[in-house]
C-alpha cells in the first residue's frame, strides 16, 4: 500500500474492496465447506458400492475360471468379441457448486445372451454374472470420476479462500490502518495549526490600553 494516497477517497475506496474480500472470502468458504461434504458422501457411496460389488465379483470369476477350464481360453475369447454391441452407456452434465462432474443418464444392457452353439452353463453364467454388474461398474466409475474433479476444486478453492484470509484481506486492512494513520496525523496538524493561527488572531485584536502617568487620576 505504499503507492496509495492518504486520501479520504482512497480511504473509502479501500473499506468497499475489504468489503468485498471479505464476503468473497465467506462465499468461497461456503463453497468448499459443501464440496467437503458432497466430497464424503460420494467416498461412502464408493465404499458401499465395492463392497456389494466383491461377492458378486467374485462369484462371476469363478464362473469364468470354470468356463475357461472346460472350453479353453481362445474359445471364450473369440466369442466375446460380440458382446459389446448389446451394451449402451449415456451420460449427462451436472453441476455441484458450479463444478461439473458427470452424471449417469442411462445403462442399457442386455441380459439374455443366444450363445454360438454349444457353449458351457459356465460361460452363460459368467456372461450373466458379469453384464448384471456392469452398471453397477459403470456407477462406480462415474463416482470416483466425480470424486476425483472434487477434490481437485476443493484444493483450488482452499488455496483461493486461504489467499483472501492471509494475504488480501490483511493487506488491504493494513493499507486501510496507514491511511487511517495518516489522515489522523494530518488532522492533528490542521488543529494545532489552527490553534495557533486563532491565539494569533485574538492577540492582534486584543485592545490597546495606554499606560496611566504617575500622580494622574
Amino acid at each position: 500500500m505504499a503507492n496509495e494516497k492518504p486520501t479520504r477517497m482512497e480511504l473509502l475506496r479501500i473499506k468497499k474492496r475489504i468489503l468485498l474480500a471479505e464476503r468473497g472470502h465467506r462465499l468461497l468458504k461456503h463453497k468448499q465447506d459443501v464440496l467437503i461434504m458432497e466430497f464424503f458422501i460420494v467416498l461412502r457411496q464408493i465404499k458401499e458400492l465395492r463392497r456389494n460389488m466383491s461377492t458378486r465379483l467374485s462369484k462371476a470369476q469363478q464362473s469364468l475360471s470354470n468356463a475357461i477350464a472346460l472350453e479353453g481360453a481362445l474359445d471364450i475369447e473369440r466369442l466375446s468379441l460380440g458382446l459389446a454391441q448389446d451394451v449402451s452407456v449415456q451420460f449427462e452434465p451436472y453441476m455441484i457448486m458450479g463444478v461439473q462432474v458427470p452424471k449417469l443418464k442411462e445403462i442399457k444392457v442386455d441380459y439374455q445372451w443366444p450363445g454360438y452353439g454349444d457353449q458351457s452353463v459356465e460361460l452363460e453364467n459368467a456372461l450373466v454374472k458379469y453384464r448384471g454388474l456392469f452398471p453397477e461398474l459403470m456407477n462406480l466409475a462415474e463416482k470416483q470420476l466425480v470424486l476425483k474433479k472434487l477434490a481437485l476444486e476443493i484444493q483450488k478453492t482452499k488455496r483461493r479462500v486461504s489467499s483472501l484470509e492471509y494475504i488480501t484481506i490483511p493487506h488491504l486492512k493494513a493499507g486501510q490502518k496507514s491511511i487511517s494513520f495518516h489522515l489522523e496525523e494530518r488532522e492533528r496538524e490542521n488543529f494545532s495549526r489552527l490553534k495557533v493561527v486563532k491565539k494569533q488572531h485574538e492577540r492582534a485584536n486584543q485592545p490597546v490600553v495606554m499606560p496611566t502617568a504617575p500622580g494622574v487620576l
